[in-house]
């Protein structure tokens, strides 16, 4: 999640505080593993439990440990292919 010129970082129920920016964090993360879901979110993808359509293209995204999320619309194909090749 950013937090202005932070991203916060969240892992094992820890978060962590950085200096940086998501866009910055995003090309040094495996593009395989972790996907940008919103302009201010990205998650690893092997925690992801479940994907449900909201409208207008948003999906609220289901961690394993019960986080809910939001995604952006402008993300959705990225959560439609993802749906189609994990789920």
């Amino acid at each position: 999640m950013a937090a202005d010129n932070y991203v916060q970082l969240h892992a094992s129920g820890t978060a962590h505080l950085v200096h940086g920016t998501l866009a910055k964090l995003e090309a040094r993360l495996a593009p395989g593993q972790f996907l940008r879901v919103h302009r201010s979110t990205i998650v690893n993808v092997s925690r992801i439990q479940a994907l449900e359509p909201l409208s207008h293209g948003e999906y609220r995204i289901v961690l394993r440990d019960g986080t809910r999320l939001t995604s952006g619309r402008t993300y959705r194909e990225r959560l439609e292919l993802l749906m189609t090749s994990s789920f």
